[in-house]
């Protein structure tokens, strides 16, 4: 395990409704790395991600998080990660600032804590302006934005989003480019999304999962095609594991 290493999965499997989801997967993701997981739908990428956050357990193989198995420290693991799910998890009745502060409450940070970390996202993901608005009348891409920032609330270790950049316009998506670039340096983060040109503008490095299993494991090439063909090439199963 390289020592800068925040997350390593070995070997991990699960099956839901009697199939194998995800089979044999292992990497691992460093401090200062953002990871780009791509497949197509039904790859096992959100079961994966769901695996990492500690929200499903494996059947096989280990999750762990600093060494230590996720799923024999959950109270400790969910300190140092940050979830955005790809339908993020609102209460619509409460307003943007209630909910942050239900999931400030939810990690145990105390009232003043809660009340900077709030002021601090908000302002980081624009979203000062709508604070006293109820969370079930924002539009997607602010409820996408709500969610990185409870995501980001407890500034955790490792930072996992599925599909972050649904329903952002392309000035949100580039904001959103950037606020991942600039929080990259102090935590890991894995990133889940269907756009190439995402993982191209945001990522180190790219995962490939292909019918549950890792088909490419690279730092991302000079070459931005590469990674096009790469994509196709596994998508449509003419290749074996490469890299």
């Amino acid at each position: 395990m390289p020592p800068s290493s925040i997350l390593q999965l070995e070997h991990v499997g699960r099956r839901l409704a009697g199939r194998e989801v995800v089979r044999d997967v292992t990497f691992n993701v460093a401090r200062g790395e953002v990871l780009g997981l791509l497949g197509v739908n039904g790859a096992g990428k959100s079961t994966t991600l769901a695996m990492i956050a500690g929200v499903l357990a494996p059947d096989a193989g280990a999750v762990k998080l600093n060494g230590l198995i996720l799923h024999e420290h959950l109270a400790t693991a969910r300190t140092c990660i940050g979830y955005l799910p790809e339908n993020v998890p609102l209460w619509p009745e409460l307003t943007v600032r209630e909910y942050l502060d239900a999931c400030g409450r939810l990690h145990r940070m105390d009232r003043a804590a809660r009340k900077r970390a709030i002021d601090r996202e908000l302002l980081r993901l624009d979203l000062s302006g709508m604070a006293n608005r109820l969370s079930g009348q924002l539009s997607l891409g602010q409820k996408r934005r709500l969610g990185l920032a409870q995501a980001l609330l407890h500034d955790p270790e490792l930072l996992v989003l599925d599909e972050p950049g649904n329903g952002l316009d392309p000035v949100q998506t580039a904001q959103l480019r950037e606020l991942i670039q600039g929080l990259s340096d102090t935590r890991a983060t894995i990133i889940s999304t269907h756009v190439l040109s995402e993982v191209e503008a945001m990522c180190d490095r790219v995962v490939i999962l292909h019918e549950g299993r890792v088909r490419f494991d690279a730092q991302l090439a000079a070459d931005r095609g590469a990674l096009d063909r790469a994509f196709l090439a596994i998508a449509r199963d003419k290749t074996e594991i490469a890299a």
